[in-house]
């Protein structure tokens, strides 16, 4: 009777020898190798707009000490904390 689901105990047939079981396993490594690929994705454009938001940042400090909106030492001192 259960032989009909393709369990594959010496057998041979199913997914990998291991019928329903060995399908679900199938799915479960798809939906893995998805979620890893859409994490590393994420994490590559979160890096790209630190980058961005650092940059822009800075340029924001460049402008109000050239517009003398801080001192010498405050410009310095804000850029050590940006770098």
């Amino acid at each position: 009777m259960w032989q009909c689901f393709g369990s594959g105990f010496g057998h041979g047939g199913g997914f990998m020898g291991g019928g329903f079981v060995g399908l679900l396993f199938m799915l479960l490594v798809v939906v893995l190798v998805i979620f890893l690929f859409v994490k590393l994705v994420q994490g590559l454009n979160s890096t790209k707009s630190r980058m961005t938001d650092k940059d822009d940042s800075m340029e924001i400090l460049k402008n109000r000490y050239a517009r003398g909106e801080i001192s010498d030492e405050e410009f310095q001192r804000m850029k050590r904390m940006l770098l």
